[in-house]
């Protein structure tokens, strides 16, 4: 009897480790497709991140190689070479530079969503089974942030016989080379094992179950429960400080707060009087009591904005000197009184999440106080994307996520991105700014063909950007993520990446 006791004692420990070594992650939104192609929630982008790769990656703000285990520039021929690294897909083929190839220039001959990406792309061509080379119209040192980080690689196999790719979910076995590899997909969940071939597997951990959450506070609720080990989301800075403040209620909970690459802003319709007006956009500058939201709308788990623009994380390319956004109510009366505004009522778009609201609130408080007019138009995601390409609106509450990727201010302050055709403006310019020098300082840093270069591009463009205020620069919010060491021990936190990062998951060690 005692040995049988044993014996189902040893059977469910045994259970519970194999449970135990798959961690549970909760995103926000459906996972109703996984055609890199075709992503639209935040669910959706996470769990094909896992699944496909790209030649080159970024890591501790450096790039890396992915599937590429070496490049070379080649700026007389504006060309880029890459050699790639001896991988697998999961189904166990090797990746060539066939698929490579297929991967590019499929995108182009479906005109598939990412071929904006490709503008510049001239040709890709297979110069032998390891080796690829891209050519483009024009060449700097920014491609290699673009093109090769944001193309995903797809087996040529199984996609050339796929006609109808914006069609294609792709859920029934989708094959990448990614670290995780499908499992199963279920409608609240979908599980990834850990691809062993992969050099970035996790030796200790079977794979990643990622929970489809509506709604942020019953993921939040299933943190604490222990149903969930990480919120793959910016927890609420309402929630973050309650965990903070009382961490003898939540034993098990942790909060990782690090540099955010995001920056919130006000957009101005350019195309609309007084928005063309640089003495309006100034006065709407100093008006704002920055902070004040950063105290009561981001419990301080914000800082304020360069007056450039640039997030502080781009350490290399941001111009301390131009200093932060601060307000000065006088000073913004001078700016107003020589303005063109004429008191009437203009509409800011906003969305309805909750501290857009909130600080929506603030701003057209701040903006009363002034004398000038403001309605909020608040929009759900899919009505205030409607609007912004449409270009409807005065003023509008957004995010530049620059940390990254800060060539994309590009294509937020460019005046060939912000062209009205059929209706809808072209790019991501939706406040249609059009300064003939800042198109000059941004084609600039398009142009720059060494990192010196580019470095004085970017601090120039701080410097302008700061005089001529095309938008108003708000806040950085910090990036607050939540994990609990209830169920796994070894977490990493990068001030780069965060927490889930390589490390964290080669580290993770479920708790006996």
């Amino acid at each position: 009897m005692v040995k049988r006791v044993s014996l189902i004692i040893s059977i469910l420990v045994l259970c519970i480790s194999i449970f135990g070594s798959y961690l549970n992650v909760a995103v926000l939104g459906d996972v109703r497709s996984l055609n890199p192609f075709l992503v639209k929630s935040s669910a959706e982008r996470i769990v094909v991140g896992y699944l496909y790769e790209t030649l080159l990656g970024e890591q501790n703000g450096k790039i890396i190689g992915t599937l590429a285990s070496d490049w070379a520039v080649d700026f007389s021929s504006n060309s880029l070479t890459f050699k790639i690294a001896d991988r697998k897909f999961h189904d166990g083929k090797v990746v060539t530079a066939d698929d490579v190839v297929f991967s590019f220039k499929y995108i182009l001959e479906k005109r598939l969503p990412l071929g904006p990406i490709l503008a510049y792309l001239v040709g890709a061509e297979k110069v032998d089974e390891k080796t690829v080379k891209l050519t483009f119209r024009m060449m700097n040192t920014s491609m290699l942030s673009f093109a090769p980080m944001a193309i995903p690689i797809i087996p040529k196999e199984t996609w050339e016989k796929i006609q109808a790719p914006m069609e294609f979910p792709n859920i029934e076995k989708p094959v990448g080379s990614g670290p995780l590899a499908f499992d199963k997909l279920s409608p609240q969940t979908v599980t990834l094992r850990f691809f062993k071939d992969h050099p970035n597997a996790s030796a200790k951990l079977d794979g990643i179950i990622f929970h489809t959450v509506q709604d942020e506070t019953m993921g939040f609720l299933g943190l604490v429960k222990g149903d969930y080990d990480y919120l793959y989301w910016d927890l609420d800075p309402a929630l973050a400080k309650q965990v903070l403040d009382n961490p003898s209620k939540y034993p098990n909970l942790r909060i990782a707060l690090t540099d955010g690459g995001s920056v919130n802003v006000i957009l101005f319709n350019h195309r609309k009087a007084p928005m063309d007006d640089v003495n309006f956009r100034k006065a709407v500058l100093y008006a704002i009591n920055y902070k004040e939201i950063i105290d009561k709308v981001y419990m301080n788990f914000a800082q304020p904005a360069s007056v450039g623009l640039l997030p502080k994380s781009l350490k290399e390319l941001f111009l301390d000197s131009v200093g932060v956004v601060s307000q000065d109510v006088q000073l913004a009366k001078q700016f107003l009184s020589n303005s063109k505004y004429g008191k009437e009522t203009l509409k800011m778009l906003v969305s309805t999440d909750k501290q857009a609201m909130e600080m929506a609130e603030y701003i057209k408080m701040y903006l009363k106080n002034l004398g000038i007019n403001v309605e909020i138009d608040a929009q759900g995601p899919e009505g205030l994307t409607t609007k912004l390409k449409k270009a409807d609106f005065d003023l509008a509450l957004y995010s530049y996520n620059l940390g990254s990727h800060p060539e994309m201010i590009f294509y937020h302050l460019h005046s060939s991105r912000g062209t009205i055709k059929d209706g809808q403006v072209t790019g991501f310019n939706y406040g249609g700014i059009n300064m003939k020098e800042l198109d000059s300082a941004l084609e600039s840093i398009w142009m720059a063909f060494g990192d010196e270069e580019r470095v004085q591009a970017f601090r120039n463009l701080q410097k302008l950007v700061g005089e001529i205020v095309p938008v108003v620069p708000l806040l950085i919010p910090a990036n607050v993520e939540a994990y609990s060491v209830k169920n796994f021990s070894g977490w990493v936190v990068s001030e780069s990446e965060g927490v889930m990062n390589t490390e964290t998951l080669k580290n993770l060690t479920p708790v006996k």
